[in-house]
């Protein structure tokens, strides 16, 4: 049994569901049929709840919470005997009941009657703070869902209700940690890749697909839109010594931008997500994050805008891909001494440096490597 956290539309339990069915199909999962129930829970029938299938299912962002349940026809005796079975197989000391749904008693009624059977026959003790085992009762639709185990999920929204974004992707811990974040608000990605090199080392290219992996297990769909830019080294290389050598990196930086804001206009996107966090790196200053967002129309989000590293890494680290954080190596063509405070003056050399290379980096996107991750 699935939980949603709130009340929702049909709109999106629906798109939760389209979610589930298909993460149960791109990872080889046998299931029935997944129903929607009284506009609140989701059920997956299936004969065989493995681990790896639960494991899974937590994973789909718009989910509350998940329960391996027995389904029962709504009947006392029965509902009665199945916790009975639990506790003789659990043997616990204490116990607390939750119960939900249509039973048809007053509040609280139907939960003394289980409570007094239960303690009666078996000589537990009910403890609402503390207990060693807590069981579950739901009654909808004429069943009795009854579990014991209740697995949390990540919570958001389901998979693309909210538009679609382009993703800013270094293959870094940061830039997949921001993505995770939109994921979970209910955007569909679509990462871009810089590919630097021979600026940068191939480890980086290295680590970009390494985290595409992580990326993808977050997706329900069964692909990941990816675009590669591969000669911005080059680009970057020719073209900045039109700009004085300090502002090399904002101009990089600027430029990513504006393929990322081609590429959303392209997909028609609602935004660019980046990874950047204030005073992380020269270039992510809040100075500098002021001029370079005025020079994309698209709106910037920046999911991790005021965390610390350290938090970065402890966050992903906890959803299995603080791995990213591994060192590729730096730029080669990061100057001596970037600049840390743009000014406005600086910001118009930066727009006039963009229109003048504009149709460079109109043939550089149409030599995009576009892929679908699967």
């Amino acid at each position: 049994m699935v939980r949603r956290g709130s009340v929702i539309r049909n709109f999106m339990l629906s798109r939760l569901r389209e979610s589930i069915i298909k993460t149960l199909e791109k990872r080889n999962h046998s299931f029935k049929t997944v129903d929607i129930l009284e506009d609140t829970r989701i059920i997956i029938y299936s004969e065989n709840i493995s681990e790896k299938l639960l494991n899974d299912i937590v994973k789909i962002f718009g989910i509350s919470s998940i329960s391996p349940v027995k389904v029962l026809d709504y009947n006392l005796d029965l509902i009665i005997d199945t916790l009975s079975k639990f506790i003789e197989e659990d043997k616990p000391s204490s116990i607390n009941l939750i119960v939900q749904g249509e039973h048809g008693y007053t509040s609280g009624v139907f939960k003394k009657i289980l409570a007094s059977y239960l303690v009666d026959n078996y000589g537990v003790r009910i403890d609402l703070s503390k207990p060693a085992k807590t069981y579950y009762v739901e009654v909808r639709s004429g069943k009795a869902f009854v579990t014991d185990t209740v697995f949390k999920g990540y919570g958001g929204l389901p998979y693309g209700v909210e538009g679609c974004m382009v993703s800013l992707s270094s293959g870094g811990v940061d830039s997949a940690l921001a993505t995770w974040y939109a994921l979970k608000r209910g955007v569909r990605v679509i990462i871009v890749f810089i590919n630097m090199y021979p600026y940068w080392s191939k480890k980086a290219i290295e680590r970009f697909y390494e985290s595409l992996n992580y990326i993808y297990e977050w997706v329900p769909w069964d692909y990941l839109k990816v675009y590669v830019i591969n000669e911005m080294g080059s680009f970057i290389a020719k073209n900045a010594s039109i700009l004085p050598s300090r502002l090399r990196c904002l101009a990089c930086k600027a430029n990513m931008y504006r393929i990322a804001s081609l590429i959303s206009k392209r997909e028609g996107c609602k935004g660019i997500v980046t990874g950047e966090a204030v005073g992380q790196v020269a270039s992510q200053t809040a100075n500098n994050l002021y001029v370079l967002s005025r020079l994309v129309d698209e709106p910037l989000y920046r999911p991790l805008v005021f965390k610390d590293k350290l938090e970065i890494i402890e966050e992903a680290g906890r959803l299995g891909f603080s791995n990213l954080a591994k060192d590729v190596g730096a730029c080669r063509l990061k100057p001596d001494k970037p600049e840390t405070s743009a000014s406005e003056e600086d910001l118009v050399l930066l727009r006039k440096w963009l229109l003048e290379t504009n149709n460079e980096v109109l043939q550089m996107l149409d030599h995009a490597e576009v892929m679908y991750y699967r």
